[in-house]
């Protein structure tokens, strides 16, 4: 296991430029500064605390207080997580110059940046990997997507964060698409977890005609209900009000899950007007969506507010995978026929093995713990389940080992990622491992290949370095293929050999990209829509 990387030590030459700038570095994280004030004259704890009470009953006090009959336990924080569906590095206002999401980058502004925070390349297997804390290969969802005409799900002997939340006191909620099991009841929210569900169960929804290829799919607590709307207006004004009806005394944890900026492409006038001046109409539909996500995020941080509940809650953003590109074969998830999301410096999107598909913007909110910065450590979407339950002080109770890791530390700039490997995806033709700032890309179908990236130096992914680094490639493929050892059958190609009464994609390997089918809008073709090194603290 290597032990360098920008996940593992400090670069020096940002630590010098920060300390000329004033700034703080507390490990893998960078602060920004803070405001100075007028210091108030010094006075003791006792009196400080109690400013009312003679000084020696105030010292009493403070000692009674000490004692251990007298220690209150720190309130629970509520917990939401807002995922976008499909969206584009560069698809940011704080990251790109051609979408505006000022709601998006106040959060940002605010929180705290992960900077190297790691999705899977698919829509299912991102929200298993976050309610699991473990890969999906362990629970055969490592290959593509659950479909609408599927049958299977997420096992219901894994063990959920909705449910270990709920146990501790929590009352849960998922607004938004599910994708993790449709076909029978058990497999459904309400019954993994989850008090309150409203949304879609499938993916492939139409945005303002709330059902896929099969027919309807708007559901409310395992009922289909008929609704008039834009599925992300809906989603935001469903969750702003589910905050509004809570109990803020109670923890609450509630997942947002978009079906914004994804495939179907289709936005409401009033999001296309804002974006008028993107040429390109496909890239100004899909900047549209993001347009609307941006607005119903925000009616969900304004409900926290108007509430009380905002500066007491642990808020996460991300989005499930990157942005979809253009390939030769339908996969029934997100297809697109021309691209339109922008990821940025990173190759290829959605579905790929390439840092496009699965290194992803993200940040954490919650004024009352976090200072506003970048933390620069390596972070999977697994790490969420030990991390919340680590901020909430709730002790882990799942029997299966979780491969996610505790990074609460790390976030406050107290210690050093624990992370030091990421695997990224691994299914029967492939596999993809980040090592410190190594990544290996497997292909074992026919033509077999096997690509080695220094992402650090090279982000983009175009110097195969396999050639000149075999020892490295010996490597990281021996750690692969301990990970394949502990793979499961895949549900999805068993479901394949099953008789089945609608076509399903039977692509599951090797899917080249589609050549010529961008949008005229991208950042790797035009530098004038990147933020300069967005990605990276300022120097």
């Amino acid at each position: 296991m290597l032990a360098h990387g920008p996940s593992l030590a400090l670069d020096t030459r940002r630590l010098d430029n920060t300390r000329r700038e004033g700034r703080a570095v507390c490990s893998n994280i960078l602060y920004h500064p803070l405001p100075t004030h007028r210091q108030p004259r010094p006075m003791g704890l006792a009196s400080g605390l109690f400013p009312r009470l003679p000084r020696s009953l105030a010292t009493a006090l403070l000692l009674a207080l000490a004692l251990p009959g007298f220690a209150a336990a720190a309130p629970r924080p509520h917990v939401v997580i807002l995922l976008a569906d499909d969206l584009g590095w560069q698809d940011l206002g704080y990251l790109g110059k051609e979408i505006r999401t000022p709601r998006i980058d106040r959060l940002a502004e605010r929180g705290v940046r992960l900077n190297q925070y790691y999705v899977t390349p698919w829509s299912t297997q991102t929200r298993a990997a976050l309610l699991t804390g473990r890969y999906p290969m362990r629970y055969g969802l490592q290959t593509q997507s659950i479909l609408p005409s599927s049958g299977y799900g997420l096992p219901p002997d894994e063990k959920l964060l909705s449910q270990t939340l709920k146990e501790a006191g929590y009352r849960t909620a998922w607004v938004g698409k599910w994708q993790l099991g449709h076909a029978r009841p058990e497999q459904r929210p309400n019954r993994r977890g989850f008090d309150h569900h409203y949304g879609p169960l499938m993916g492939q929804v139409d945005p303002f005609k709330r059902s896929n290829a099969l027919g309807p799919d708007w559901w409310r607590n395992d009922k289909p209900v008929k609704e008039e709307g834009y599925v992300t207006t809906l989603l935001g004004r469903e969750a702003a009000a589910v905050v509004t009806r809570h109990d803020a005394a109670a923890p609450l944890f509630l997942v947002v899950s978009f079906t914004a900026p994804a495939a179907p492409l289709a936005a409401p006038p009033e999001h296309l007007a804002r974006n008028a001046g993107i040429r390109d109409e496909n890239r100004r539909t899909y900047a549209a969506m993001v347009s609307a996500l941006d607005d119903a995020v925000g009616a969900v941080v304004d409900a926290l507010e108007k509430k009380g509940m905002l500066a007491d809650t642990l808020l996460l953003f991300h989005t499930d995978n990157g942005g979809a590109v253009p390939r030769k074969f339908p996969s029934g998830d997100g297809d697109v026929e021309r691209g339109a999301a922008d990821n940025g410096p990173y190759r290829e999107g959605m579905g790929g093995p390439y840092e496009g598909g699965s290194r992803v913007p993200a940040l954490l909110h919650w004024p009352a713990q976090l200072e506003p910065g970048i933390a620069t450590g390596l972070m999977h979407v697994t790490d969420v389940y030990p991390t919340v339950l680590a901020a909430a002080g709730i002790k882990l109770d799942q029997r299966k080992a979780l491969d996610g890791f505790d990074q609460w530390k790390s976030i406050r700039g107290n210690a050093l990622s624990p992370r030091k490997e990421v695997l990224i995806a691994l299914d029967d033709l492939h596999g993809v491992l980040r090592m410190g700032d190594w990544k290996v890309v497997v292909t074992a179908g026919l033509p077999g290949r096997v690509e080695l990236y220094d992402v650090n130096r090279d982000p983009g992914e175009e110097d195969n370095a396999a050639d000149r680094f075999p020892e490295r490639v010996a490597e990281l493929s021996r750690r692969l293929n301990d990970y394949a050892w502990e793979m499961v059958p895949s549900q999805f190609l068993a479901e394949l050999a099953a008789p089945r009464r609608v076509a399903v994609p039977m692509i599951w390997g090797i899917n080249p990209l589609r050549h010529g089918a961008g949008a005229d809008a991208d950042s790797r073709r035009d530098p004038s829509l990147t933020v300069e090194r967005a990605d990276q603290p300022s120097r």
